[in-house]
């Protein structure tokens, strides 16, 4: 399926770049779902990489909880990818919330994940990590929306929108030193949402604290204790009112 260049593609093309970079798509400089390796022969003992959509995390774009298994069990049936592809979550809402990684310490240089990924393998002239902040941007997963395909709560991004996907490709070495900073900045960001998480965590603990330093007091252990249907009194609830509940929960 051929998309035919938008209103925003043509006006990128038209804004001028930096000398030496230029306008590509991501389809001229990398191969989006490259077939499996011919010569792919293992054992069906071997231990592979495996890469369910949970072991993503949307927020740093990370593979941080990988599985390993036999090679035996995942060589049908998944998506095949190597060493430094990167991994774009293709199904909604994976694919707005950010589920897009770089393929990093593969056991033998390679893995298998969810049918769900779209697998892009960068060429000499685009390092993946370049691609991989190129695309976790939210009007790029944004803009992917408009070409969603299949039925509700099942669509998906094709694989023609990587492919037709304008990216500025500046020199290699000026890719990796852009990468660098922006790797050093985000890693601050990431430091201070785990401490703030912390934070948070240790103020919702609080509450619980205080009750358990109360009821487990040496004062406490003199109070008398009584049923407590001796000293409440219990209404009852419909099976759908308590549903609604626990939904809301």
């Amino acid at each position: 399926m051929m998309m035919v260049e938008g209103k925003k593609e043509k006006e990128k093309k038209g804004k001028a770049l930096p000398d030496g970079w230029r306008w590509v798509t991501l389809g001229d400089i990398t191969e989006v779902n490259p077939r499996r390796s011919s010569d792919l022969n293992q054992s069906d003992e071997v231990l592979t990489t495996f890469v369910p959509m949970p072991a993503v995390d949307a927020l740093s774009g990370t593979i941080d909880q990988a599985e390993i298994k036999p090679f035996g069990t995942v060589k049908k049936g998944y998506t095949y990818f190597e060493e430094n592809d990167v991994l774009f979550a293709k199904i909604t809402p994976c694919m707005e919330n950010g589920k897009h990684a770089i393929a990093r310490n593969l056991l033998n240089k390679f893995g298998f994940g969810t049918t769900e990924f779209h697998v892009i393998r960068p060429s000499q002239s685009i390092t993946p990590e370049w691609i991989h902040f190129f695309v976790r941007q939210p009007q790029i997963l944004q803009d992917a929306t408009a070409y969603f395909t299949g039925s509700v709560g099942q669509q998906r991004v094709p694989k023609e929108f990587l492919e037709n996907l304008l990216i500025p490709l500046p020199p290699i070495e000026e890719q990796r030193r852009i990468v660098a900073i922006l790797s050093e900045r985000l890693a601050a960001v990431d430091q201070a949402r785990r401490a703030t998480q912390a934070q948070l965590e240790a103020a919702q603990a609080l509450p619980a604290a205080y009750l358990r330093e109360i009821f487990n007091s040496p004062e406490a252990q003199t109070w008398k204790k009584k049923p407590l249907g001796d000293v409440a009194d219990f209404k009852n609830e419909s099976t759908l009112q308590v549903t609604k509940k626990e939904k809301d929960c």
